[in-house]
């Protein structure tokens, strides 16, 4: 058996221990009285086709391709909901200790998506399909907010981790890993194994690169934030993780492949995913500026263009996750919060003139030479069908 196959048989478990504990919950409002039995009914419904699909064998095309996007939308929400509902049932009905129940269910909720990932995603074979299916599951798991007992977690550390999105960072990891390798795509390099052309002057260059705005940083640091250090943390955690397993993993491994037809994908494809991570700090208008969140898609943009040149170039997604973290990190610590603050000054203005020289140049300059045929051949291998699981990519 495979590990798809070993998957497979989780998936139908799982989804089918769901429906079951939904179906019970259920019948119990029902008998209460209370209105939540019809917003249960429907994940019932929903669980039920998906689980006879699964056991029904010659389904007819068009129909297998309904229920997986039936279940590609539903199902993350459904098994976040009962994640939680689960959860909390477990502290209040059992009288079980809430931090050892909600640690525990964290770790299974790293895990929890992995096998939908396999079987649902796998399915997906339009390019347009997975991109949709990628960015969906990342409003989704990130943060679990949907029924989880913050009201009953009696630690401030763990409900940092479940708020700030450090949990769903991982978790997100896991399901980008596996859902990539269904789909045939990329593995992320764990353990690096480059080729004879791998220039290592270059890879100076991008560590001086990235030395240049994180000293900047580290300098503006004048004391470390009282209380507020591991909120801080889990941020930027969940930035450098999960906004890496994105934007740099996802998104350009689906990009590549469906643009592998263009000449010219590899700066394409680089510039729409920079593009894209840049658009994604439009949320922050919800709190900040205008002018502010101008700014910061700005140096998001050109960030972008310089960690997936990183990513591309080494093949390394811990690297670009290594960089990120520290980068917000200590931007972080500096200002006290994960937030723009302030109005911007001159040298706001001059600070990502700067950044554009030198990411926007070291970009350009890296789409040439031999530089441009390491990196073409390292786009080839993370989007060949050959890869199979393992510890890394060799080039």
């Amino acid at each position: 058996m495979t590990g798809r196959d070993y998957l497979k048989i989780w998936y139908r478990v799982q989804i089918g221990a769901t429906l079951i504990i939904l179906m019970m919950m259920m019948i119990r409002n029902f008998e209460l009285g209370r209105n939540i039995w019809l917003q249960l009914l429907w994940m019932v419904i929903v669980l039920g086709i998906g689980l006879s699909e699964e056991l029904w064998e010659d389904v007819p095309p068009i129909i297998s391709k309904i229920n997986c996007w039936l279940q590609g939308l539903a199902q993350p929400v459904i098994l976040t909901f009962a994640w939680g509902v689960i959860t909390r049932e477990i502290i209040t009905v059992l009288h079980m200790p809430s931090r050892g129940v909600i640690s525990i269910m964290i770790l299974y909720y790293f895990v929890m998506y992995a096998p939908f990932a396999s079987v649902i995603g796998g399915q997906m074979d339009l390019s347009i399909e997975r991109f949709i299916f990628i960015l969906w599951m990342f409003q989704i798991v990130i943060v679990p907010f949907t029924s989880l007992p913050f009201d009953l977690i009696e630690n401030q550390k763990l409900t940092f981790l479940l708020s700030t999105g450090a949990v769903g960072a991982v978790a997100y990891f896991v399901f980008a890993t596996t859902v990539m390798r269904a789909w045939h795509l990329s593995w992320p390099g764990l353990k690096p194994n480059w080729s004879s052309d791998f220039n290592w002057w270059i890879f100076l260059l991008i560590i001086a690169l990235f030395v240049i705005p994180l000293s900047g940083n580290m300098m503006s640091i004048d004391r470390l934030p009282k209380g507020g250090f591991f909120k801080l943390t889990c941020q930027a955690f969940e930035a450098g993780v999960a906004e890496e397993s994105l934007f740099r993993f996802a998104i350009l491994g689906v990009l590549f492949y469906a643009w592998r037809s263009i000449k010219q994908r590899l700066p394409l494809v680089i510039i729409t995913s920079s593009a894209l991570f840049a658009a994604a700090h439009l949320i922050n208008l919800r709190w900040q500026r205008l002018d502010l969140t101008l700014y910061q898609l700005g140096i998001a943009f050109l960030l972008g263009l310089f960690l997936a040149v990183v990513y591309v170039y080494t093949g390394q997604l811990w690297l670009t996750m290594f960089m990120h973290f520290s980068l917000d990190w200590f931007s972080f610590l500096a200002t006290g919060t994960a937030m723009l603050t302030g109005k911007l000054v001159p040298g706001d203005w001059w600070a990502l003139l700067v950044m554009l020289v030198l990411f926007g140049g070291f970009t350009v300059w890296m789409m040439f030479g031999t530089r441009r045929r390491v990196m073409e051949r390292h786009v080839k291998r993370l989007t060949g069908e050959h890869q199979r699981f393992g510890y890394s990519i060799r080039y």
